[in-house]
């Protein structure tokens, strides 16, 4: 027995009855509700060391590939295994184009010309570019290498992603390379 002033309320309408399609963004905000957590993890576990640069860049574009099969009205069969290999194939795209830029980036300081207009400096310029080179040739290869990325303004971090070494590994190269630097920098030239 209902109490005073209420009255019986009618059942909803079950929704499995309209016969309306779903909205496509609203079927959209469902993907992303439903799989934003599966593509954080999967970029984070493939990007390593570079999650933070291409995280927000890969989210990004894989909603957007989302979006698009969503707009055109494409059914996504497998909604776990698109946006899997959509966060893959994305995160890796975006790593290989952060080391591509490292590369780039560390070929440019290489190749950067000195530019003193007085010619003593620019001669003693040029012998302490000779005696740096000279001592750069000395340390074993990894060493120089990693001395040399370090020299132009690389990470630890960058580094390890352009060479594929560890972060301790990149560290211990690049602390032994520069004591050993210092120290034929500091002896008498010949």
């Amino acid at each position: 027995m209902p109490g005073r002033g209420h009255r019986p309320v009618a059942p909803f309408p079950q929704m499995h009855d309209d016969p309306r399609p779903e909205p496509p963004h609203r079927r959209f905000e469902g993907l992303v509700r439903d799989y934003s957590r599966l593509i954080r993890g999967v970029v984070r576990r493939v990007a390593g060391a570079d999650a933070d640069r291409v995280a927000d860049d890969a989210e990004q574009e894989i909603l957007l590939a989302l979006w698009r099969q969503v707009r055109q009205d494409r059914v996504i069969a497998s909604p776990v295994s698109y946006v899997y290999r959509a966060a893959v194939r994305e995160t890796v795209r975006l790593v290989r184009a952060v080391h591509a830029d490292r590369a780039r980036r560390l070929d440019a300081a290489r190749a950067m010309p000195s530019s003193e207009p007085d010619p003593l400096v620019q001669f003693e310029g040029v012998r302490a570019e000779q005696r740096l080179r000279d001592a750069l040739d000395r340390l074993p290869e990894d060493r120089r290498r990693a001395v040399e990325a370090h020299l132009a303004g690389m990470s630890a971090e960058e580094i390890g992603a352009v060479t594929g070494w560890s972060y301790n590994r990149t560290r211990n190269l690049v602390g032994k390379g520069m004591a050993d630097l210092r120290q034929w920098l500091r002896q008498p030239p010949d």
